[in-house]
């Protein structure tokens, strides 16, 4: 049984805040169902090439393969297909095969919590030599309001329960159904050049679904991420008026960070205004 589209629908909240804004989930939907798991194909692709997705640091092999087998239980414990880690390859790159979630260990040290291992196929709009290694704060850097958003939610990676799962939701638009978009100017320049009556076709609604989870051995942090993309055009009228008054409802401060100017032309031929 196909899942609705879209899978989640996080502007109906309002315009985007920079806010930790995680809430509890049932653990059992944590990874299931996998509402991108037709991208897979394309994922398995990307993971062909490991220096491009995969990063493990020294010393996070034990706290990776920990959470590549606590993903692996909850998949199986779900009737889902996904071997156990074999010896060789990180544990990380191998669960990645079998779910659309991006996967990232944070761990935890002296300068605060850092990126310890990572496999990434859909970044949106940054590198994984960008993101390996960092501190929530070097990562946190250029959002509004960094500084104290990467403080709280250090705060919920010290204090999270091994057992509970948190979500929370990110969403932009994008001129077009690309995954892989480590640099958004490609997307920026396609937006630009494209005309009005392109715009329902080509704008497509991006939806970050975040998770995290405490590892109960190491203490590390697993934090996943899956991009869920839907054409614009798809969306029903209900849902398009939604969407539009999020987009004209966010302040400057959002729509410079996530670079929106490139899009006005086209939001407006294909959403309408509040």
């Amino acid at each position: 049984m196909s899942s609705p589209r879209p899978p989640h629908t996080p502007w109906r909240d309002g315009p985007p805040r920079f806010a930790v804004g995680l809430k509890p989930i049932a653990p059992d939907t944590w990874l299931v169902p996998d509402t991108e798991a037709d991208s897979l194909p394309e994922r398995r692709a990307l993971l062909a090439d490991f220096a491009l997705t995969s990063f493990e640091a020294s010393g996070a092999g034990p706290a990776a393969r920990e959470a590549a087998l606590l993903a692996t239980g909850h998949l199986h414990d779900a009737g889902m297909d996904a071997p156990e880690p074999e010896e060789g390859p990180p544990a990380l790159w191998q669960l990645a095969h079998h779910v659309s979630d991006d996967l990232v260990v944070m761990m935890p040290g002296r300068a605060g919590w850092y990126v310890g291992a990572a496999v990434l196929t859909s970044p949106t709009f940054f590198s994984l030599p960008h993101a390996a290694g960092k501190t929530l704060h070097a990562l946190h850097q250029p959002v509004p309001g960094g500084d104290q958003l990467a403080t709280r939610i250090a705060r919920v990676f010290d204090h999270v329960r091994p057992g509970q799962v948190l979500e929370r939701f990110n969403w932009t638009l994008q001129a077009g159904d690309d995954r892989f978009t480590p640099d958004g100017a490609p997307l920026r320049a396609r937006a630009l050049a494209a005309k009005p009556g392109e715009a329902e076709a080509l704008l497509h609604v991006r939806v970050e679904r975040q998770t995290i989870t405490k590892l109960e051995d190491s203490g590390a942090v697993l934090f996943t991420i899956r991009i869920c993309l839907d054409p614009v055009a798809a969306l029903d009228a209900k849902e398009k008026a939604a969407l539009g008054a999020a987009w004209h409802g966010a302040d400057d401060a959002a729509r410079g960070y996530k670079k929106w100017a490139v899009l006005d032309h086209l939001v407006a031929a294909a959403l309408p205004a509040p």
